[in-house]
Parts: structure tokens; C-alpha cells; sequence
């Protein structure tokens, strides 16, 4: 039990629930679990809803102790997860304890990826996961394809500034949509290959898709829609060029279902773009971080750019990408002071764990250097591609391929906060960064 804490109860009482919904899962919900909702991260980022559930969840801890807090009046077992440690079991337990996919993740991800790893059984799961970690290379800080996922970065950061220097819309200002459609090109050259770099359809497909992913299994599968999506993957990895990571799935046969394996990685590129814009956010500010990540943007000619790659990830503690992770218990689970039943969805808010001042000095400040100097891995709560037999097989690919678009950016264009954009202190870094409102000019 933590210092002062009050007798607990088995669940939260209605008031608390009420307020755990208020402030906690209804504005997560409104933002969007698959795809981000403008007017949802506005109000969010209005209401300081990411501050307020910090303080809510901290206060629980308090009242309730460290166990997992099962929440009462809900219709649905759900605990909230209040310990680092705990976060820690949750994830090394996964998938024999703790599923990675319970009810609402293969609601929601049955609409645009019916068969990834991340929602397979025991039986699928293995080979599905294996062929994952073969093409995205998780555990190698430089991918075996890094040379060409450089080039394609450098190519599409000149592409963006030519096109903010020509005439015509959008008037050299580099918004979200203009950065997106960027990111959403280059994505699709690192998964497929250069000639894929103009198929804006599929994912226009997928976008769709996830809008309704986003209501998980209140809403019926489009399934028109997401045969032609699955369709237009399927062609995209028979003409895989050299150097892509579909080409490393194998030949035709070689690994179970590629195509939903593929559509769980641009739908991931997705949340890297987000990441991507909230870094040039920052790294536009000043301070003496920000001067160090971005003289190796300007200075460094090699493959390995380990400040840019904690930038990023940096970013991604600061405002995660993956507001919660979910684990359902496969059978009854037993903690310090409490037994709780099987098929309780178990929440990691992440925002909770990265951004609690009481146990990080550097909560609310930019600090890239911990993820070179073995503090962000050392603290089992902080989860931005979350960890364990079930974490992401991307967790390193990512930050290079960003790390080699931001190091193009800064050199091509220079980019610049714009009237309006919000004024970034780091050492001192808001709970809420809307990325539908940054601008910035090259």
C-alpha cells in the first residue's frame, strides 16, 4: 500500500467511477483509439483532460493502493492499472496471462486487418508475429534496408519543400495535411517501394476504415471497402521492390496472411507521423537539448542519428500515440491484496505512468538523453511502443525512418514555428499537444 493511503475498497465507488469516465476514458474515447479526431484533440487539449487524469489516476493510487483498481458501475470488467510494476507484469505475461487482444482491439481492428498478430489466437499468433519481426527487424538500431529508407526520406523531404516554394496552394505553410501526405507517401515507399509513393488510394481505404474502427464493434464491417483494401496490399507486395519490407516477407506462400500484417504497419505510420510533427514542434523551440538534436541533424552524415531516433521517442513519452494499452486476463489473476477475475480488460493509461511528476524529475521537460542513457528503460511505465512478448515490432524502425525525415527536413528547409502554433517551453512542455494546430514554415 502506498504512504497514507485510506482503506480500499474492492471497486471504485459510483462517484469515482463517474469521474474516472468524465476525465479519463470518455475524452480518450472522443480523440479517437484508431484515428484522431480534430474536434476531439480540440477539446481535449481546452479541457487539460490530459493533466486532469494524471491527477485523478495518481489520487486513486492513493486512496486504493498499487493493485489494479477494478472500476464499479460499469457493465464491463475493466481495471486500471496503477503501478509501474504492475505495467511490467501486464506485459511480460502477455499473450499465456494477459491477451493483447481483447474484445474492443479485435472490434476495432477487424475493419481494416481481420488477421494481424496483434489480435491472432495462440495457434496463428507465432508465425504471424515471427513473419512481423523478420521484415521490421525489431532489436537492430540500424534496419538491414536503412540505406534506402534514407534515400526515400531525403527524396520526399525535397519533394515537400519544392512544393511549399511553388506557387499555388498551400501558400508555404507546412500544415498537418501537407505534413501528412507526405509521411503517408513515404510510408508507403518504405513498405512497398518507390512506385508506390502515388498510391494515395489505399490509403484514402484505410483512413476510412479506421474512422470506423474507431467505434470498434458498434459498427458493422464495410466489408467492400476493406476487400479492395486488403486487394490493393496484396498487389503492392507481388510488385514489393528490393529494399522494401514487404520484399522481406518472402515469396508468395512464404509468411501466413502478409496482407494484414501490412495493413497494421501503415496504420502504425500513421501514429509515427503524429510523433514526427509534435518532434518538429519542439525541435523548432530553444534550449540546450534542442540545440544538441538538431546540430546532429545538420552535422551528421551517417546512418546512425541517435539523438534525432530519442527525439522521437521522446515525443512519443510526452504525448503517446497509444493512449492506452489493453490486456484481457485469460484466467483468474491474483496481486498483492486482491484477486481479480479472468476477462478483465486491464488498462494502461499512458499518459499516467509518463507524465507523473512524483516519480519522474523530467515529466513534463523534453529529455531525449534518457533513451540513451538507460533511464526510459529502466522505468517499467514508460510504454510508447510498449515492451514484452507482444510489444512493437516497429519500436525500431520508427525512429530511424523519422530520424532520416527530420535530418532531411532541417537541411532542405529549416522549418520554422508560424503565427498561432502553440510557444513550446522544454523544460516546461504542456500535458497536450494538438498536432492539428502546428504550422510551421521552411
Amino acid at each position: 500500500m502506498t504512504e497514507n493511503a485510506q482503506p480500499k475498497r474492492h471497486t471504485t465507488s459510483l462517484p469515482e467511477t463517474a469521474r474516472v469516465l468524465s476525465t479519463v476514458l470518455v475524452p480518450t474515447a472522443a480523440r479517437g483509439a484508431i484515428v484522431r479526431r480534430p474536434t476531439g484533440e480540440a477539446l481535449v487539449a481546452a479541457l487539460s483532460a490530459d493533466h486532469k487524469s494524471v491527477g485523478v489516476l495518481r489520487e486513486l493510487r492513493r486512496r486504493h493502493g498499487d493493485d489494479p483498481l477494478p472500476l464499479g458501475y460499469t457493465g464491463r470488467r475493466i481495471a486500471l492499472v496503477l503501478s509501474p510494476e504492475d505495467v511490467r507484469r501486464l506485459l511480460s505475461e502477455t499473450p499465456d496471462t494477459f491477451s493483447p487482444g481483447g474484445a474492443e482491439k479485435r472490434g476495432a481492428l477487424n475493419h481494416f486487418q481481420p488477421h494481424g498478430a496483434l489480435v491472432s489466437d495462440r495457434r496463428d499468433r507465432p508465425d504471424r508475429r515471427r513473419a512481423n519481426e523478420e521484415a521490421l527487424a525489431p532489436g537492430q538500431r540500424l534496419h538491414p534496408d536503412a540505406p534506402a529508407i534514407a534515400e526515400h526520406a531525403e527524396e520526399e523531404a525535397r519533394s515537400l519543400v519544392r512544393a511549399l516554394r511553388g506557387p499555388g496552394p498551400p501558400g508555404g505553410v507546412l500544415d498537418w495535411a501537407r505534413f501528412s501526405e507526405t509521411f503517408d507517401a513515404l510510408a508507403r515507399r518504405v513498405v512497398f517501394g518507390r512506385a508506390a509513393a502515388g498510391d494515395r488510394r489505399s490509403t484514402q481505404l484505410l483512413r476510412r476504415l479506421r474512422h470506423r474502427a474507431n467505434w470498434s464493434y458498434l459498427l458493422p464491417v464495410d466489408h467492400n471497402r476493406r476487400a479492395e483494401f486488403l486487394d490493393r496490399i496484396r498487389t503492392g507486395i507481388d510488385r514489393a521492390e528490393p529494399g522494401s519490407l514487404a520484399a522481406r516477407l518472402g515469396p508468395p506462400g512464404a509468411s501466413e496472411r502478409p496482407e494484414a500484417q501490412i495493413a497494421h504497419w501503415m496504420f502504425a505510420f500513421d501514429a509515427a507521423a503524429v510523433a514526427a510533427f509534435r518532434s518538429l514542434a519542439v525541435l523548432t523551440s530553444s534550449g540546450p537539448e534542442v540545440d544538441a538534436v538538431r546540430a546532429e541533424a545538420l552535422t551528421e552524415d551517417g546512418p546512425d542519428l541517435p539523438m534525432l531516433r530519442a527525439a522521437l521517442r521522446e515525443s512519443v513519452r510526452l504525448w503517446p500515440t497509444t493512449l492506452v494499452v489493453i490486456r484481457e486476463s485469460t484466467r483468474e489473476t491474483v496481486w498483492r491484496e486482491r484477486s481479480i477475475p479472468p476477462r478483465t480488460a486491464f488498462l494502461v493509461l499512458s499518459s499516467y505512468f509518463h507524465r507523473d511528476p512524483t516519480r519522474l524529475p523530467y515529466a513534463d521537460a523534453f529529455a531525449p538523453a534518457i533513451w540513451n542513457d538507460g533511464r526510459a528503460e529502466d522505468d517499467p511505465g514508460i510504454v510508447p511502443f510498449s515492451y514484452g512478448p507482444a510489444g512493437c515490432p516497429g519500436r525500431d524502425l520508427v525512429p530511424l525512418s523519422v530520424s532520416y525525415l527530420l535530418r532531411a527536413l532541417f537541411r532542405v528547409g529549416g522549418p520554422l514555428p508560424v503565427g498561432g502554433s502553440p510557444e513550446l517551453r522544454t523544460d516546461a512542455l504542456p500535458a497536450s499537444l494538438n498536432h492539428f494546430d502546428l504550422r510551421f514554415v521552411l
